[in-house]
């Protein structure tokens, strides 16, 4: 018998085999034919995460408006400012926010790093985000995961 988990690995899968950025409970709502529990959301969210670990796809938050056409919009009031999980290989939904990724290998580095970039142009261009975020700096995503591996191991 497989677990929760691999089947909702398996759907998810299925899903981006489909459509380039698939909404993680979107999906679950799909297969399972109603509102998920909080246990299989987080059985799906592991599932996820492997799919992302693996390089099979990136592990990216976003708002309904940002996901587009298969935005995920939980019911309830409020709702549509919640940002919900996806997991994507659209390219240009990475480049466009890539500050949104929540987990991505190094496979994807080059294309995370190009949206740092052009984010980072995008706020010295604008005197108003410069003024709001003065002191951000694109941090290319090598760099960013030897320096989680420094704190990491002066910690220990």
């Amino acid at each position: 018998m497989t677990s929760m988990t691999e089947t909702f690995r398996q759907a998810l899968q299925t899903a981006l085999a489909n459509r380039e950025t698939v909404s993680i409970r979107g999906t679950l709502v799909e297969i399972l034919e109603r509102d998920p529990s909080k246990g299989e959301i987080s059985a799906a969210s592991k599932a996820a995460r492997r799919i992302a670990e693996a390089g099979g796809a990136v592990l990216i938050s976003l708002l309904p408006e940002q996901a587009g056409a298969d935005a995920y919009v939980p019911k309830g009031r409020e709702c549509r400012r919640h940002a919900s999980n996806y997991l994507t290989l659209n390219e240009k939904t990475i480049k466009d926010l890539p500050c949104r990724v929540e987990f991505a290998t190094e496979k994807w580095d080059a294309i995370i790093d190009e949206g740092m970039r052009s984010t980072q142009q995008k706020i010295e261009s604008d005197p108003s985000l410069s003024a709001f975020l003065p002191n951000w700096k694109a941090e290319p995503r090598a760099e960013w995961r030897a320096r989680l591996m420094d704190e990491a191991d002066s910690d220990s």
